[in-house]
């Protein structure tokens, strides 16, 4: 009789191996052929990104249109040519002599030089060149804060690509104890010591694991997605790219160290307003716009243009011996405007009412920054202390567990037991990465907020 016990004991020995090898290599696939590490990534995104290649640009066109507004200053001058040739179809009789003349054909030839340069114009010419100014520093502005928000963004992504392929690993270590359990509890039911009802429920409780397992790796690879997305690389279809915990302490120690100086009191958000780079953006916009009224308003006002040139023209039946004429000429023109059914000035309180708009938006971001430095100190601390309870628990739920399996390997303890501590043990870990990784989210979100980051 004990012969026979022996065998399902060494076949389940067996399962259990081989379930602990099919696991471990399941395990493996989760790392990548090429990671990416956290500052790879950011380089990648600042490069390649289509949110800084836009902003990119964007300041290129600004340059453009401010060298635009300076070259407007310039004379303009004008060279013209023309060659015309006439030749009579009718022929002349003379009616006293009756000769009858056959005309010849003629060359005619002209040529003018003709520059000009605006004198006054109202103050067009000045307050385009301001705009472009404004224009040019609001380019810069946002191409600095696009870059910040990129890095951020990035940063977001990877660190939920590290949360979830944490989460992976903790839904293969559930999967890979409950099978584990599931060989101890077939051998014990082989051996008769265990009823067919706790095989039934260890099988339901790995099926379910199984599912967490496969929701989990989808989670990590669209994750993955989202990521090289901003990076601007192909989807990774052959799992290829893959993240890692380069360059991040995601110890307790280290992740407090780091926002343990994440302080911004009243007196200082004034400055961080100052410095944002997407609110002094959109301070310059408003100073490009306040010029753009002193554009339109120079309608109203006379310009004065001063023109010189130097022109000839010539006519001979021989193109050969063209006689050329030649004249001098320059002058002045002034141009008052005296009504233009009130278009410009309606057009001018437009602008005023478009200011005014642009102003109210200024005021909400500037407020939304405040509400955002709130919410996100708030996220910091709540965060801090979930992690410190989230901590406690998983080592306390970690002992449950041991002491649940220890209990029913001596025969003391009963297989619902361990199922129970299993579920706490998983939830505590699920529990503790989501803390973690909230807790360095909200580091990083705050460091940018606040202006720590410089890319």
């Amino acid at each position: 009789m004990r012969h026979r016990r022996r065998k399902p004991i060494m076949k389940a020995t067996l399962i259990f191996f081989l379930t602990i090898a099919a696991v471990s290599a399941y395990g493996q696939t989760v790392t990548g052929t090429n990671q990416i590490s956290l500052d790879e990534a950011i380089r990648i995104a600042l490069d390649k990104n289509y949110d800084t290649r836009s902003a990119g640009l964007g300041l290129e066109s600004a340059q453009i249109s401010k060298t635009q507004a300076n070259d407007n200053l310039l004379p303009d001058a004008t060279a013209t040519g023309s060659y015309s040739y006439d030749k009579p179809l009718t022929n002349s009789t003379n009616v006293f002599t009756g000769v009858t003349a056959v005309p010849d054909a003629t060359h005619t030839l002209s040529y003018s030089i003709r520059a000009g340069i605006n004198l006054y114009n109202g103050g067009f010419n000045s307050a385009s060149i301001h705009a472009a100014e404004y224009k040019l520093d609001a380019a810069r502005y946002n191409l600095k804060w696009v870059r910040q928000s990129v890095a951020f963004n990035v940063t977001s992504a990877y660190i939920t690509a590290l949360r979830n392929k944490e989460l992976l690993v903790s839904a293969q270590t559930t999967y890979s104890q409950d099978s584990a359990l599931m060989v101890r509890v077939q051998a014990q039911y082989d051996a008769g010591a265990a009823a067919r009802t706790a095989v039934y429920q260890q099988q339901s409780v790995l099926g379910q694991d199984e599912l967490t397992k496969i929701q989990a790796a989808n989670n990590y690879d669209n994750a993955l997605a989202d990521l090289l997305f901003l990076l601007d690389i192909a989807p990774n279809i052959s799992g290829s790219y893959d993240v890692s915990l380069k360059g991040i302490d995601t110890s307790l120690a280290g992740i407090k160290s780091r926002g343990g100086d994440l302080q911004a009191s009243p007196s200082t958000y004034d400055d961080l307003l100052q410095r944002r780079e997407d609110l002094a953006a959109q301070r310059s916009n408003i100073l490009a716009q306040e010029e753009g009224i002193s554009i339109t308003r120079s309608a109203l006002l006379p310009s004065l243009d001063a023109s010189f040139g130097i022109g000839g023209s010539g006519t001979n039946t021989d193109i050969a011996n063209i006689p050329f004429s030649h004249s001098l000429g320059g002058g002045l023109n002034l141009r008052i405007p005296l009504f233009d059914k009130m278009q410009t000035r309606l057009q001018i309180d437009i602008e005023k009412v478009q200011i005014d708009q642009s102003k109210v938006e200024l005021n909400r971001s500037e407020e939304q920054f405040r509400n955002q430095i709130a919410l996100a100190e708030n996220n910091l601390r709540s965060s801090q202390q979930a992690v410190d309870a989230s901590d406690r628990a998983l080592v306390a739920a970690e002992e449950s567990l041991r002491a649940a399996t220890e209990k029913l390997r001596v025969g003391a303890g009963i297989q619902v037991d361990v199922i129970v501590a299993e579920g706490l043990a998983s939830t505590a870990r699920v529990n503790h990465i989501n803390a973690v990784y909230n807790y360095l989210l909200a580091v990083k979100q705050l460091e940018y907020l606040l202006g720590k980051t410089n890319y």
